[in-house]
């Protein structure tokens, strides 16, 4: 997805990309690469959700008037490239995927949907089950095209399928190849990913198709210098995470060795799902072989803390403790900011001002963290905490305003169907409690949820009653200016 410098611009939702005239691919969260044979057109991954499959649908209808979409098939389990089954099977399309990978969307479906939801993504219905399940090699005509579909050597997932157009000399490669930021080395709620050498053979039996060009499960498609730079990554972290362990170091000890001596080559990279730390944390999950299912609950926290907080008073009132944590927001200490919000709640446990307070400081202590799974251990508190307040309060419009918009922008980062947010902003403007500022807040993310629809007049209209209610509101000055 291209980012925006108006942080609530109207988004793009993906867009076409040629690797030759009959093979592109839809950049988005997730990439769908797209062949175009005389007989129709067959998809690679359907997306993170049905909103951005419908969005998907749409483009092509428009690039490719008449052409049906004939196949819809799947690299991998994960919720990303399978969330859209159901809309491409409405299409018209027949659901393609390895018996191996229609295996894994039945049994890793639970832990994986309670690993995502707890980084913010709510996933929805299971996906559809492939209508053609091949075990080892599939071949598909689109009339001027073949697709061939092997199953790859283990990688992220023990099921990978590589979709080869011999024609064109393009390989689809799932999330074998992630490209343009750090890997997610596997789904830190299983037993996946990066644990031995399997993944480097992985990398070999891609080159071994002489590809033109690889369309990879994430980022810009790869060739050559793609491919080892992700190698060159996965033998750095093999290797040194297996030498501190020779060497006696625990994980603790590890993770902070490793990130002190990070070298620049690896820190220049961007970071938006994967993390240094989570592929030091697959490797010596790996090495540990404790049997466990996933990884993701012996990382350290990144919600930032501070070591210590000035001395204060042993009853503070709630509006005092918010003035603390304002003036720590204030001057950039987002550690201070969050323990000084989280002792607000100990100290107020049966107010649900105290909680909301501590979610709405842990929602901006995210914001100064790169990685999305990184992030989610700021929303996952945040949501926590926003429970406690609805459970002392059930109608309390800041917590339900607080729901209420990080579901809003969520749909509006993901392209995806803002109604539930828009449901939770409705409830919380019934509270009689709320301020000016929150009303102009409510009146705000209806507008974000309005434009994640595309309806840009509505969205205009709810940011104009948001600074009618609060001139000085920010961030609807900001969103009028798209």
């Amino acid at each position: 997805m291209r980012p925006a410098a108006n942080p609530f611009a109207v988004r793009e939702y993906g867009h076409l990309e040629s690797l030759t005239p009959r093979a592109k691919i839809w950049r988005n969260i997730v990439n769908s690469t797209v062949f175009v044979g005389s007989r129709g057109l067959a998809v690679v991954d359907t997306q993170v959700n049905h909103a951005l499959a419908r969005r998907l649908l749409a483009q092509l209808a428009k690039e490719f008037p008449g052409q049906p979409v004939l196949y819809a098939i799947n690299t991998h389990y994960h919720w990303d490239h399978t969330s859209g089954n159901a809309v491409f099977k409405a299409a018209g399309a027949q659901l393609v995927a390895s018996v191996r990978t229609a295996t894994a969307m039945r049994e890793r479906s639970p832990r994986q949907k309670g690993f995502l939801s707890s980084r913010g993504f709510d996933l929805g219905p299971d996906p559809l089950q492939p209508d053609i399940a091949f075990s080892e090699r599939h071949h598909l005509d689109l009339g001027d095209l073949t697709l061939d579909l092997s199953l790859g050597a283990t990688a992220e997932t023990a099921d990978p399928t590589l979709v080869w157009c011999p024609q064109e000399r393009i390989l689809a490669a799932g999330d074998t190849v992630m490209t343009g930021s750090f890997p997610i080395f596997g789904q830190p709620s299983q037993r996946e990913g990066l644990e031995n050498d399997a993944w480097l053979a992985a990398l070999d039996q891609v080159r071994a198709f002489a590809p033109e060009r690889i369309s990879p499960g994430h980022g810009p498609a790869a060739q050559k210098p793609e491919l080892d730079l992700l190698e060159r990554i996965m033998r750095y972290f093999l290797t040194e995470v297996r030498r501190q362990r020779e060497a006696g170091n625990d994980l603790a000890g590890t993770i902070a060795r490793m990130e002190e001596d990070m070298p620049a080559w690896i820190t220049r990279i961007p970071e938006v799902w994967g993390t240094p730390r989570y592929a030091i944390l697959r490797v010596w999950a790996g090495l540990e072989d404790l049997g466990e299912p996933g990884w993701q609950h012996r990382k350290p926290s990144a919600i930032p803390h501070a070591a210590t907080l000035p001395a204060l008073p042993a009853q503070l009132e709630l509006e005092r403790w918010r003035e603390l944590v304002a003036q720590a927001s204030e001057g950039g200490d987002v550690a201070q900011a969050v323990s000084l919000s989280e002792a607000a709640t100990q100290a107020h446990p049966g107010e649900p001002g105290a909680w909301t307070l501590h979610a709405a400081t842990l929602i901006a202590a995210s914001r100064s963290i790169n990685s999305v799974l990184e992030k989610g251990d700021c929303f996952d508190a945040a949501k926590q905490a926003v429970h406690r307040a609805l459970a002392i309060r059930p109608q309390d419009g800041a917590a339900l305003l607080q729901l209420g918009q990080f579901y809003a922008m969520m749909a509006y980062r993901n392209g995806d169907d803002p109604t539930f947010g828009e449901e939770l902003l409705e409830q919380a403007a019934q509270d009689r409690q709320l301020n000016g500022r929150q009303l102009a807040e409510i009146a705000f993310y209806r507008g974000i949820a309005a434009r994640t629809r595309g309806d840009e007049d509505g969205a205009r209209a709810a940011f104009a009653r948001a600074l009618a209610t609060d001139p000085s509101f920010k961030p609807a000055l900001i969103a009028q200016m798209a």
